[in-house]
């Protein structure tokens, strides 16, 4: 591993310890540590840092506001937020992923507590130490125009008209302005229903759907079990549960899976394309953002045998290309495109088009 150096933010002492001492049993060169975001900034401004730890909630300063800094002057720097797992800071935590953290940490407490945070760390210190740390700029300015997309892989003989019944989207690290913007980016009056799963801390979900619905104006809400798929609606996976979707007649439902672990996630992308491919086969989209891990990979290849176009964020737009790469990897990705223009190429595969069926 290369020399990486990190800057631990918290006002508490004990936990800038602890935080010190986990970094460094994760293979983290240098560990310097800060009480308040003033004596930050000074650290900032006159050392080399690879890795800076907030705690969202400091005195003096929001750790949001000390984010908002460090990614205006420092984008070079991998921004960590580690805090606590209360109902007060979790509006403030989804706030800062969409500033551009790279990832959520919640204080772990009890006997593990030290393996805990370590495990939570670890996946940002290897993104770390396998790139430079930049985490891509995403603004919602202008998209550009872009050739049309390939058509949807074809199945058999007969040709049959057909409708995109749902599009499925699935993103973990650095996910949450990715999928801003993609949501942002739909036409008014776009109606396909949109099943969205992100990795993120279960007490997180309901404020990024909240937070969603009131950035784009959308009808965005956390997945209801039993609730009927209706057009023009926007559906997040619950926390602690993975997103499925069944079909009861000519109506699709959405479901609650309390199943195991998927990648070490719940909820996980590869349940809900499953559920997806088997239930609208070629009528569907897939849709992977940025990630680390392979989740959505083995997902997107039940998409695509069954009809399904699939798309992924190019590499230069993403924060970590695990789980986009994945997918590439696997021959599952039909389309391959910056964030700015997944929207228009969904768009694009959503209008009413042709299959083939088997006989």
């Amino acid at each position: 591993m290369s020399v990486l150096r990190a800057l631990v933010v918290d006002d508490d002492a004990t936990y800038r310890r602890i935080l010190d001492q986990s970094l460094r049993r994760l293979g983290v060169t240098e560990v310097s540590l800060a009480g308040d975001t003033s004596l930050a900034r000074g650290k900032l401004e006159r050392e080399p840092f690879d890795i800076i730890t907030i705690d969202v909630v400091l005195r003096g300063e929001s750790g949001l506001d000390l984010l908002k800094w460090v990614r205006a002057n420092y984008p070079r720097v991998t921004a960590i937020l580690v805090t606590s797992g209360s109902q007060a800071q979790a509006s403030s935590a989804v706030d800062g992923l969409l500033l551009g953290a790279a990832a959520l940490i919640i204080k772990p407490s009890g006997p593990d507590a030290s393996a805990r945070l370590d495990a939570a760390l670890k996946d940002s210190i290897a993104v770390v130490a396998r790139t430079t740390g930049t985490i891509p700029r995403i603004t919602t300015g202008s998209i550009p125009r872009v050739a049309a997309p390939p058509p949807p892989r074809i199945m058999a003989r007969d040709l049959v008209p057909c409708t995109r019944e749902v599009i499925a989207v699935g993103s973990s690290t650095g996910g949450p302005p990715a999928v801003l913007l993609f949501l942002s980016s739909l036409p008014p009056g776009f109606r396909t229903p949109i099943l969205l799963t992100q990795h993120m801390p279960a007490l997180h979900v309901p404020h990024f759907a909240a937070l969603l619905r009131d950035r784009t104006g959308l009808a965005v809400a956390v997945a209801e079990h039993g609730e009927r798929v209706v057009p023009g609606r926007i559906y997040v996976a619950p926390g602690g549960a993975h997103l499925r979707v069944s079909r009861q007649g000519a109506q699709l439902v959405l479901l609650h899976d309390d199943g195991p672990e998927e990648h070490f996630c719940k909820p996980a992308v590869d349940p809900m394309f499953r559920s997806v491919a088997t239930a609208c086969g070629a009528a569907s989209i897939g849709v992977v953002l940025t990630g680390m891990g392979s989740d959505g990979a083995l997902g997107a290849m039940s998409l695509r045998e069954r009809g399904a176009p699939v798309l992924v964020q190019d590499k230069a737009s993403s924060v970590v290309w695990g789980m986009p790469g994945a997918v590439v990897a696997k021959g599952a990705a039909d389309v391959v495109a910056p964030i700015g223009e997944l929207a228009q190429r969904v768009v694009s595969l959503s209008t009413t088009f042709s299959i083939t069926r088997t006989a």
